[in-house]
């Protein structure tokens, strides 16, 4: 099983990474290669990561042994600010290796969403400036007007958005198993 991806700008190649039974082998577009033995694996986390420019990134994070972090998402960089979804391939490659991972390193923390410090942090910064917002709107000078209600109407379409943050980025541990983590991909 292999996934390749473009990373940035500054790479003129794609980065692929290959599940081998024993390792996860990532070969750049310079030749090079490092492999992540599977036995080594200490955590593996499925997140969903928004960012401005990517609102459907999703990422893999395997910790191993010694404090070496392997992170990899499913866009692939078309272009400045431009992505490319690559979920049908990033999918088959997660499960391949969560598969390898039950398989060679069963002590291995399986979590999906965020970590605690980001969930929460962000969170509570979230809250705070919806309060805020809320508050502004309604100390405006003047009576309650049709202005006020269309800017609280805003408001209110935005929580959809919120809600689904709040339950998908929610740090949870999990068991290292395929289905479990088939559930949170795209």
């Amino acid at each position: 099983m292999q996934y390749a991806k473009r990373v940035n700008a500054f790479v003129s190649g794609e980065d692929v990474w290959t599940v081998t039974p024993d390792a996860l082998v990532r070969t750049s577009p310079g030749g090079g290669t490092s492999r992540l033995v599977w036995t080594t694996v200490t955590g593996v986390r499925v997140s969903y990561a928004p960012t401005r420019l990517k609102a459907d990134r999703y990422l893999i994070s395997l910790s191993a042994g010694g404090g070496e972090r392997w992170t990899i998402d499913n866009l692939h960089f078309a272009g400045i600010g431009n992505f490319e979804n690559r979920s049908d391939r990033f999918t088959p490659f997660v499960l391949a290796c969560i598969e390898r991972i039950a398989a060679r390193a069963p002590q291995a923390t399986a979590q999906v969403g965020s970590s605690a410090a980001t969930y929460w942090s962000q969170l509570v910064f979230v809250s705070a400036v919806f309060v805020l917002l809320v508050t502004v709107v309604l100390l405006m000078p003047g009576s309650m007007s049709w202005l006020i209600l269309i800017k609280l109407g805003l408001i209110v379409a935005i929580l959809p958005v919120l809600f689904r943050w709040i339950g998908r980025a929610r740090p949870r541990r999990v068991s290292l198993d395929r289905e479990t983590f088939r559930a949170e991909l795209p």
